[in-house]
């Protein structure tokens, strides 16, 4: 890996057009950073970003790869462009970090992942929502065993979007264009959470509705969980209602969290739950609680910078990267997990079939929906 003397690592941006890079350019301005090129299949949008950056501009990434041979490539085109261009970055001796959701379908989000491990390079998913210092702390109760063993698990997010979203893009709500809907643009940040935090799911069994929107994909979907573990729990995620924007609660043997507009409350039992059912003389009764004491980091905020300086302090330093590979699978493989129980109408097992569920993706883009 080559580096300047000032240590930096040279970045190449692929899909610089995307206006998704307002939410990079912060991080991008990094010390540890040197944007030396950018790409994208619109040469205007790609010579605009070039000016920015005071670097070569090109229309096809992998004449920049072998002309440049950046450290890093940052791959923000639409996602079903993802794992193609990652793979081809990676085979090129680049590090990649690829915006969510990482690919349309897990399949290919297996190839990428091993691609990455033939090259020896590391492969990270834009999954911000980690660092939140509420993330960061209801991680680590979990990891401490405060809550105890899990029992049931309620996610709800809503995104309010209108017909006008839709109509601002012919990619929007497509399967060609998209894979899904909700599940695919408004979803990724929250299964990954879910995962992040409980663990993926065993078995789903999905509803997805288009209730309000004129589109081919799902604007609303609602499904059941259960874990390996035998714990249960439930998701619902929507683009049609108008209701709080993100709710999670975790109820465990031993207490219970609450993830609620950003802010963390957490409870401990003063006996575990298993224990009082079976010895307390009362008929009717839960033990008392507690509120748990909740130390928030606040070093590291949820935004694209405490991504990417973990993504570099992995590259020059081998620190983990919680979002690498398998990790940042999990939220695509739920989100197809849920459109695959829709359209079959029964339970999809994880890990998903990734021949069934590619045709089914075949099927959907053909006819538009089933």
């Amino acid at each position: 890996m080559e580096t300047t003397q000032t240590n930096k690592l040279r970045y190449a941006i692929i899909g610089a057009g995307a206006g998704v890079l307002g939410m990079h350019r912060q991080a991008l301005q990094s010390p540890s950073i040197a944007v030396v090129a950018v790409s994208d299949v619109n040469p205007e949008a790609a010579q605009q970003r070039a000016e920015e950056w005071s670097c070569p501009s090109y229309s096809d990434h992998r004449q920049l790869l072998s002309e440049i041979r950046p450290d890093v490539a940052v791959v923000m085109t639409p996602h079903p462009f993802h794992a193609q261009i990652a793979i081809d970055c990676l085979q090129a001796g680049c590090h990649v970090l690829v915006e969510k959701p990482m690919a349309v379908h897990v399949g290919e989000a297996d190839a990428m992942v091993e691609a990455a491990n033939q090259a020896g390079r590391l492969l990270g998913v834009v999954f911000q929502h980690r660092f939140r210092p509420e993330i960061r702390a209801a991680h680590q109760l979990l990891q401490n065993g405060q809550i105890g063993r899990i029992q049931h698990v309620t996610m709800s997010a809503v995104w309010t979007r209108t017909a006008r979203y839709y109509q601002s893009a012919g990619w929007r709500g497509t399967w060609k264009g998209e894979g899904g809907g909700v599940l695919m643009n408004q979803a990724p940040h929250h299964l990954d959470l879910l995962c992040h935090l409980v663990g993926q799911p065993a078995r789903v069994f999905s509803w997805t509705r288009r209730f309000l929107h004129s589109i081919e994909t799902e604007d609303t979907v609602e499904a059941t969980l259960e874990w390996p573990d035998g714990a249960l729990g439930s998701l619902h995620i929507s683009t049609a209602e108008a209701d709080q924007a993100e709710y999670l609660k975790i109820v465990g043997t031993h207490g219970q969290l609450e993830l609620n507009g950003g802010k963390l409350s957490a409870r401990g039992l003063e006996m575990d739950i298993a224990d009082f059912v079976a010895t307390s003389p009362k008929p009717m009764a839960a033990p008392a609680s507690h509120e748990l004491p909740i130390t928030l980091d606040t070093t590291t905020a949820g935004n694209h910078a405490a991504v990417y300086q973990a993504f570099n302090d992995a590259v020059l330093h081998s620190t983990p990267f919680t979002s690498a590979g398998a990790q940042g699978i999990m939220a695509l493989e739920l989100a197809n997990a849920c459109i695959y129980s829709n359209y079959t109408h029964s339970a999809a097992d994880l890990p998903l079939d990734r021949q069934k569920y590619a045709a089914l993706l075949v099927d959907l883009i053909d006819k538009k929906s089933l």
